[in-house]
This record gives C-alpha cells, sequence and structure tokens, in this order.
C-alpha cells in the first residue's frame, strides 16, 4: 500500500495531466463539430475512432438520444400490442354474441353497460337502451355466459338492471341432471347459494344450474352457473349448496334483453304484492303509536252505565 501511495505522490504531475487531457477531450466531444477545425477536429474523428474499437469514452449526448428515441418507439409499441389485444377481445365477444343471438328462441335487444351503481346495498347496472327500443320492467337481461339480471326500471333511452347479485334477488332454478328445484339468492357476501334443497335430493358438484319454467321474472333455460361445494351441516335439514356463476359480474359490457314479460295480470299482482310488503314495514307514526293510559280510560268509560 505504501509502494502504491508512493508511486502516486511520485508521478502526481503525470496523473493530474492526464485527468486534464481526458476532460479536455471529453469536452470538444460534446461541442459543435460543424464549429472547430484544424486540430480540434483531428482529435474529435482520433477520439471517435478510439470509442468505435475501444468503446472506453462514451458518447453522453448520443446515448441520451438513443434512449430517448427508444423510450418512445416502447410506449408507441406498447399501445399497438394493447389494442391489438382490446380488439381481439372484443372481436371474441362480439362473435359470441352474435351466435348466441341465431340461436335464441326469443326477440333479443342488444345492449351495452354504460355504468354500475349501489343502491342502499342492491347492485344495479345501466344499459343504453330503454322504452324506445322496446323495452319494459321484468324483462331478463343475459350475456353470453349466463344470467345477468331483470330490468327493475325502464326510461326513454336508458335501463336500470337489477343484478342476481342482491340479497333480495331470488331466481327460481332447476338441476339440468337432476331436475331438483331451488332457489338461487345472493348470501350477501361473496357466494351465490342454491338454497331450498333438501339433504337427500340429488344434486352433484360440477352440475349445472339454470332458470325454471316456475319464475314469474325470469325466462327459463338460461344458464345461471355450477355447482362448486355442496355442504350438509349436521341438525340442518337443508344442504349449503355454493353456485359458481358463469357470469363475471365485475367484467360486464354487452348484455341481451331478453323481449318477452309474463302476463301483464300477472305483473300487476307482484307490483302490487311488493308494494303491500313495503307498507307492511314502515315503522309506525308517532300519531298512531299506542297510548296504553288513554286506552285504559276509553274501556272504563265504555264499562260505565250509561244514565238516562
Amino acid at each position: 500500500m505504501q509502494k502504491f501511495v508512493y508511486f502516486i505522490l511520485k508521478f502526481k504531475e503525470h496523473f493530474v495531466f492526464l485527468g486534464f487531457l481526458f476532460i479536455s477531450l471529453s469536452l470538444i466531444l460534446l461541442g459543435d463539430i460543424n464549429k472547430i477545425g484544424g486540430f480540434r477536429t483531428l482529435v474529435v474523428a482520433s477520439i471517435g475512432w478510439f470509442q468505435k474499437n475501444f468503446f472506453l469514452i462514451p458518447n453522453i449526448s448520443a446515448l441520451k438520444s438513443e434512449n430517448s428515441a427508444l423510450r418512445e418507439l416502447n410506449l408507441n409499441l406498447y399501445q399497438k400490442v394493447m389494442n391489438a389485444r382490446i380488439a381481439e377481445i372484443e372481436n371474441q365477444t362480439l362473435r359470441n354474441l352474435l351466435g348466441l343471438k341465431q340461436r335464441l328462441e326469443y326477440p333479443v335487444e342488444v345492449a351495452s353497460v354504460i355504468g354500475t351503481l349501489s343502491i342502499d346495498l342492491r347492485n344495479f347496472a345501466i344499459i343504453d337502451k330503454g322504452k324506445k327500443n322496446g323495452l319494459k320492467k321484468f324483462m331478463t337481461v343475459r350475456n353470453d355466459a349466463g344470467l345477468v339480471g331483470s330490468i327493475a326500471l325502464c326510461g326513454d333511452n336508458y335501463s336500470l338492471v337489477e343484478l342476481i347479485t342482491n340479497a333480495n334477488v331470488k331466481v327460481p332454478a332447476i338441476d339440468l341432471r337432476s331436475g331438483v328445484l331451488g332457489v338461487v339468492n345472493w348470501d350477501g357476501s361473496n357466494r351465490l347459494l342454491l338454497r331450498d334443497v333438501v339433504k337427500f335430493l340429488d344434486i352433484k358438484v360440477g352440475d349445472t344450474i339454470v332458470t325454471s319454467k316456475h319464475s314469474l321474472k325470469f325466462v327459463p333455460n338460461i344458464p345461471i352457473g355450477i355447482v362448486a361445494s355442496k355442504k350438509e351441516e349436521e341438525g340442518e335439514l337443508f344442504s349449503v349448496i355454493e353456485i359458481k356463476p358463469f357470469v363475471n359480474f365485475s367484467f360486464i359490457e354487452e348484455v341481451f334483453v331478453i323481449k318477452s314479460v309474463n302476463d301483464e295480470e300477472i305483473i300487476k299482482l307482484i307490483t302490487e304484492y311488493e308494494e303491500r310488503l313495503k307498507e307492511l314495514n314502515k315503522p309506525p307514526e308517532k300519531s298512531q303509536k299506542l297510548q296504553p293510559q288513554l286506552l285504559m280510560r276509553e274501556k272504563k268509560e265504555t264499562r260505565q252505565p250509561k244514565k238516562y
């Protein structure tokens, strides 16, 4: 170590000279070659040859320009790849929708989902079709995979679709393999369940569940999902059956609205019944609350004999 330090101190002038020389040549290299001539041009040419053959002195300006160009090219290529993937997905979706439309028995209206919202913990989707397109309340909504929901409200140009991922939505369903009937209902957390199925009935994992003909709101034979699991809890009469839905409810773009509803009289009865349930669930007003003291006084007055 002492020998190395002694060597540096002995030839320090030479090292300083080489350092200044390197700095000078680097500054010359960064300058505009069109404005220099003679010896400086020769120096720049020599440094260029030396850099090309030995890769010791980097061209900082050229490297910056090259990196900037490569970044821009990378961004353009990435955007083109993303556009190609999006176009491929849209093309496949449209092909599936077109093929399904040709196989459906009912007339349908193709609509796009333009938004989603949640009202009182109930999930809805907004579509860009309404009464002007012949849509009505209670019409079934599906996509190429399966059941999505039904129209809850219908405007002139837009409609509100209530998804089946709501705790208050109950879909009469049937097992295609065994014919066992049940009711598909969201449990409010993250599971779609097939309820009202007694333990001894024939339901197996992997069975396909579709809407049944006993439904008053939904068109029959619409795919809902497959049986993902079946549990039998001790002391319970019914099995806990979880359904894996065919529809990916976090990614819905295009849907079919099936232009078929039940008889208008049936729909009217359902609407009246729902209104009555809402009235029954309302808390009584303050003026309608019972007053025990007043009731006792009125009861005593009615028991006392009248004087003529």
